[in-house]
């Protein structure tokens, strides 16, 4: 299940005998763990034991798990780094090997849990997103299938990122605009632990009653600094080689995580590409189809999208996608230089 359906089931049934939590969407995580110690094991009328597969076997837990407390019947136990249960012998694609031991300790041990007690296995260390991981992942759900509840921690799309970002800069009080809080949520690349580290800065920064505004988040959030990231590509947009050129200087000086600002480019040529196929003429147009599709588009995006629209053809636009995909491929491979990849991709999208 989603942790929306765990958050649902567990206030209104409370907590089961047993949870995996699988995927490295820890923001999401650890709102869902806070709720599940505080069901299972609330402060003052019960007791969190933690342990680490990695350091040791899946028997000690259950063994703990199995033994009643003479101080709190109502217990959590914690075993992290699930994945170690994988076993270094199973790594391999050999999915249909058996489970092992752990898989039967499992089960065994689910038939007739202990009351008041809940065994939560824990592995955050690998991402639903990339395909071996998610191989792995879903090795470790079938190796532990006798557990009443997996909870799969998936990375947020766009949309459920910035509104998340927004409920949280309003739980925090934070006086930010909603299309700041967009560019905050992109600029950091949608990763939500990141994005609630920053709020929380922007909020201590903040105290009581002072705004955010777009020079504050350029100076506390280097990522967000428009004078590096955007200003490329508006460069790229309006094909205007020699900006783009000088701006990459300045980044590749600055040690910029480049693919990041591949994800910003793409984010822009796609958008450009639907409002070219839409029709749309102006930036209000351009709100309105991305408010139908679910997607959110602050002015200034909108603009950038609308204009780059304007200054290439269809054709453009998908070679520009498909240029920008080679580009972040081979930025993640061994090569000998990020520079040459990203100046070669300004020498393509600017011809």
């Amino acid at each position: 299940m989603d942790p929306a359906q765990f958050l649902i089931q567990l206030r209104k049934a409370g907590p089961a005998a047993g949870y995996c939590f699988l995927g490295n969407e820890l923001f999401v995580r650890d709102r869902c763990r806070r709720e599940l110690v505080q069901a299972a094991a609330p402060e003052g009328a019960g007791e969190v034991i933690e342990y680490d597969l990695a350091d040791g076997p899946l028997d000690r837990v259950i063994e703990d798990a199995r033994t009643l407390s003479l101080f709190t019947q109502a217990r959590m136990i914690v075993a992290y780094n699930a994945e170690a249960l994988l076993g270094r012998a199973r790594e391999a694609d050999d999915e249909e090997a058996p489970a092992g031991p752990a898989a039967a300790l499992l089960e065994d041990y689910f038939r007739n849990p202990t009351p008041g007690v809940v065994v939560l296995l824990e592995g955050l260390r690998l991402d639903w997103g990339d395909r071996d991981e998610k191989k792995k992942l879903e090795r470790l759900a079938k190796l532990g299938a006798a557990v009443p509840v997996t909870v799969e921690f998936r990375r947020l799309g766009e949309r459920e990122a910035v509104e998340a970002a927004r409920a949280l800069a309003n739980e925090q009080r934070l006086k930010i605009p909603d299309a700041l809080v967009a560019e905050l949520a992109e600029a950091l690349g949608y990763d939500m632990a990141r994005i609630a580290g920053e709020i929380g800065k922007l909020a201590v920064y903040a105290g009581e009653g002072q705004s955010i505004t777009r020079e504050t988040l350029a100076l506390l959030v280097p990522e967000a600094r428009t004078s590096g990231l955007f200003e490329l590509t508006d460069a790229l947009a309006s094909k205007n080689r020699v900006r783009a050129l000088e701006i990459l200087d300045t980044l590749t000086r600055m040690d910029v995580y480049l693919p990041l600002q591949i994800n910003f480019l793409a984010g822009v040529f796609r958008y450009a590409l639907a409002v070219k196929e839409a029709g749309a003429r102006n930036s209000r147009d351009v709100m309105r189809l991305f408010t139908s599709l679910g997607l959110p588009v602050w002015p200034a995006r909108a603009e950038q999208a609308l204009d780059t629209a304007r200054r290439f053809t269809d054709e453009q636009l998908q070679g520009a996608v498909r240029l920008l995909f080679e580009a972040d491929r081979d930025l993640r491979r061994e090569r000998p230089d990020d520079r040459i990849v990203m100046e070669r991709l300004v020498w393509a999208l600017t011809r």
